[in-house]
């Protein structure tokens, strides 16, 4: 296993090479072709294969990075393969490439290569050599429930606006694992019964709070099997689990202080808003966890304004509290992730 990055791309670039000679072309690497314009473009790999009356031509552009590829190595390509009057152009990713990349590649005519092509026509074993260990490993509360044209598909309907109006350009769009604190509670509540005997009725839950702002995101029916997930995009939390606690706690205590009923009402209500069930008499928080769930998330731009949209990986449906998270905190999530 290589961990050189230019020791990795030439390493592409052989691999690639020995395919297409493999195929019954010619195959020359690292050419510098001079273009009508007069320019001269470097070629990672340079196929031709003739018939005898025609001959056909494919620059191929490799790319070993540790991170999809953005529209502007298409958009480059493009214009070499134009300029130097070659038949085809092809973009061999080993991390894939994002949506506007894909985009664009098939408004240009140009082929893409991510790493199931490439394994397919290279082995397994030879993608898994190239490979640099840049994922990271998390503790997952969920696991994804789609597949990546459905997400695509899902995030593409978030960008259309009214009625097809102001349509915005999806920059990039990748599986992004969000974090969140786990929180196992105790909710107690006095309960009389016909003799007016008292009892505790206690009840356990475990929610899920934004570790990016604290929002409440989701209760659990019951305790969660965790797994570890191998994540290439994940964003770190912002905040502690005991900026949450002190949250919970101090909304239960100020409801349990209160006296007139109107704001006793307005208190219960934020109370609900956080995830917690009432009647409520006493709160306890035993347990914190940092878990990733796993959301599909797009860099949407219209007229200059950004926007971070969110489509969950899980349930498949547009999360806007998480987009809003996101969006609240881009510039943290985009050095994160971009």
């Amino acid at each position: 296993m290589t961990h050189d990055p230019l020791m990795k791309g030439t390493q592409l670039e052989e691999r690639i090479g020995a395919y297409f000679r493999l195929n019954g072309y010619d195959v020359q690497q690292n050419v510098i072709a001079e273009g009508k314009s007069g320019a001269r473009h470097e070629i990672d790999v340079l196929a031709k294969k003739s018939d005898g009356i025609t001959e056909f031509v494919i620059a191929v552009e490799c790319k070993a990075w540790e991170k999809p590829i953005e529209k502007d190595v298409v958009s480059k390509l493009s214009m070499v393969v134009q300029d130097a009057g070659i038949n085809k152009g092809l973009i061999v990713a080993l991390q894939g490439w994002r949506l506007g990349a894909e985009q664009t590649a098939a408004q240009l005519g140009l082929e893409l290569w991510g790493p199931e092509d490439i394994a397919r026509r290279l082995g397994a074993l030879s993608v898994a050599e190239l490979h640099t260990p840049n994922t990271r490993m998390l503790e997952a509360v969920a696991t994804v429930n789609a597949s990546p044209d459905q997400l695509q598909q899902l995030l593409a309907a978030q960008s259309k606006g009214i009625l097809g109006f102001s349509r915005e350009e999806v920059v990039w769009a990748e599986l992004v694992w969000i974090p969140y604190h786990l929180l196992e509670m105790r909710c107690s509540t006095v309960v009389k019964d016909f003799l007016r005997r008292a009892t505790t009725k206690v009840t356990v839950i475990w929610n899920l709070y934004s570790a990016l702002d604290g929002h409440f995101f989701q209760r659990l029916g019951l305790a969660p099997d965790l797994s570890e997930v191998a994540a290439l995009a994940f964003v770190p939390p912002r905040t502690k689990p005991k900026m949450v606690t002190a949250q919970l706690l101090g909304a239960n205590k100020k409801l349990q202080e209160l006296v007139a009923a109107q704001a006793k009402d307005r208190q219960r209500q934020k109370l609900e808003e956080l995830g917690i069930p009432l009647p409520l008499d006493n709160l306890s928080v035993d347990q914190a966890t940092l878990v990733y769930y796993p959301f599909y998330v797009g860099l949407l731009r219209r007229r200059g304004q950004d926007r971070l949209a969110a489509i969950n990986a899980v349930t498949r449906a547009a999360c806007e509290i998480t987009g809003k998270s996101l969006t609240d905190n881009m510039a943290f999530v985009r050095a994160a992730v971009e």
